[in-house]
């Protein structure tokens, strides 16, 4: 019986026989499966179209955005519910939090506001960002559904470095780009250069700043406006950039307003949109100006004082009679009394570590200082002053990034530990003149230089070094 059902199994397990013209099949050769009749791919097809229906649907049949809400518009997030009943997103978990909005790294998801807007606007928010990334972004004059549909107004991009007003393209060519393009036009035919003879409905450009990155943690409040072809952002009262086009982006199909970032964390208050004329911006009220220089402090006292604005108060300390920070972190002792625009700065400086890197900053904002990721880069407002950086092997002016090629440098150990040193800085036009204990030690030729009401201001900074400041002394320069 054993050997009979064992004769069965083998009968049943063997390969079918080949059909005529075919090569017999070697043992545990791989067979093709049979694949789907067309009555499976018939059902196939019929579950896709009906899974991805009401997306081929909006493709194809899409009007314009919904309206739930009207302008003048504003909200300050009390309400939870008004993400579902005044938005419009297709991504990203937006939510409101403790009267606050959140766009918890939305990827480039618009929270899109269901008003049409009016050709000229103002747009006011607060908005600030609490990771490093920064990447703060507005979307205005878009079409309601898709990100870069208008205007992209982006704070802190590419690793919170660049910022921009990109019209359809962040990745679009600069303005000046364009600019050039409208001259070589002009030249070939004899006419005068308008950027309007080669500007499209489709044109995408930008203007960018860069230097400016977004401090975690801090509330800025932006105001947006438009006025005819004339589109302005400020930030904190001050115009950050703005951008003049010929074919401004209205009507429907560009005449929405969206909140968006890519994977910083960002939070949004104090929304407000109307026209510019019934939302004009606020003035400040006037503070009595504080004049440049001179100065002069020796620190014989037990703290600072209203003097200074200080960044990191935690590694800020007065010690017998000198300024000593330690683990500052490019978070600088800002003088609050400005600079005059050609001066002299003089101050003593000394460390007991052999690792050098004593640090000052000098004609920056007064304001700004790092509070991202320690293993990434700071990029300052001003120019950076750096004896015996990278462990006491470089010294260094830079204008305001240390990292960047247009720096100038002095190779070799510099700081000695204990010893005074005595630095003195000297900027007078395009030039500033670096001497160290009473000789000449670098200079650095700026053919734009920083000026202006965002860099009058010295710091005393520095990164993790302990380091003495003492004896300082700022005189203008004469004319």
């Amino acid at each position: 019986m054993g050997q009979a059902r064992r004769k069965e199994k083998e009968k049943q397990e063997s390969p079918p026989e080949p059909s005529a013209g075919q090569e017999p099949l070697a043992q545990g050769a791989w067979v093709k499966p049979e694949g789907l009749s067309r009555r499976g791919w018939a059902v196939l097809v019929g579950l896709i179209l009906v899974i991805q229906f009401p997306l081929i649907h909006y493709a194809l049949f899409r009007g314009d955005a919904e309206v739930t809400a009207t302008i003048p518009y504003t909200q300050d997030f009390s309400d939870p519910g008004v993400v579902t009943r005044d938005f419009f997103t297709t991504g990203g978990y937006w939510r409101v939090i403790q009267g606050e909005l959140l766009a918890p790294g939305v990827k480039n998801n618009p929270l899109w506001l269901q008003a049409p807007l009016p050709d000229d606007v103002a747009v006011e928010l607060d908005v600030r960002s609490e990771l490093p990334e920064g990447d703060i972004r507005v979307e205005l004059f878009g079409n309601g559904v898709d990100p870069a549909s208008g205007y992209v107004l982006m704070q802190g991009g590419q690793n919170n470095s660049v910022s921009a007003i990109a019209r359809l393209d962040l990745n679009a060519p600069t303005l000046d780009a364009l600019q050039r393009r409208a001259q070589r036009k002009a030249e070939s035919s004899g006419g005068a250069a308008d950027i309007a003879s080669v500007f499209k409905d489709d044109t995408r450009v930008k203007v960018e700043a860069r230097g400016t990155p977004v401090q975690a943690g801090r509330t800025y409040h932006w105001r947006i406006e438009r006025r005819g072809t004339l589109l302005r952002w400020s930030i904190d009262g001050e115009l950050f950039l703005e951008l003049d086009d010929p074919r401004p982006l209205k009507g429907p199909g560009n005449d929405r307003l969206g909140l968006s970032g890519f994977e910083s964390q960002i939070f949004w208050d104090n929304l407000r949109v109307d026209t510019p004329d019934r939302l004009p911006a606020k003035v400040a009220a006037a503070t009595p100006a504080i004049p440049p220089g001179p100065y002069a402090d020796d620190f014989e006292r037990d703290t600072l004082g209203d003097a200074w604005n200080v960044t990191n108060p935690a590694a800020t300390k007065i010690v017998d009679g000198a300024l000593v920070v330690e683990q500052l972190h490019n978070r600088p002792v800002w003088l609050k009394r400005p600079l005059p625009r050609d001066a002299v700065i003089e101050f003593d400086a000394w460390t007991d570590s052999p690792q050098g890197d004593i640090k000052v900053e000098a004609w920056g904002d007064g304001r700004s200082f790092y509070a991202g990721d320690l293993r990434l880069q700071y990029t300052a407002t001003g120019y950076v002053f750096i004896f015996g950086g990278w462990k006491n092997t470089q010294s260094a002016i830079a204008r305001k990034s240390e990292h960047t090629p247009d720096r100038v440098t002095r190779d070799g150990a510099a700081v000695v530990p204990g010893k005074r040193h005595h630095f003195k800085v000297t900027r007078r036009g395009d030039t500033l003149a670096w001497e160290l204990d009473g000789q000449p030690f670098l200079t650095l030729k700026d053919a734009t230089p920083l000026e202006g009401s965002r860099n009058q201001y010295f710091g005393f900074s520095g990164w993790q070094t302990r380091v003495h400041f003492d004896n300082l002394k700022i005189e203008p320069l004469a004319p």
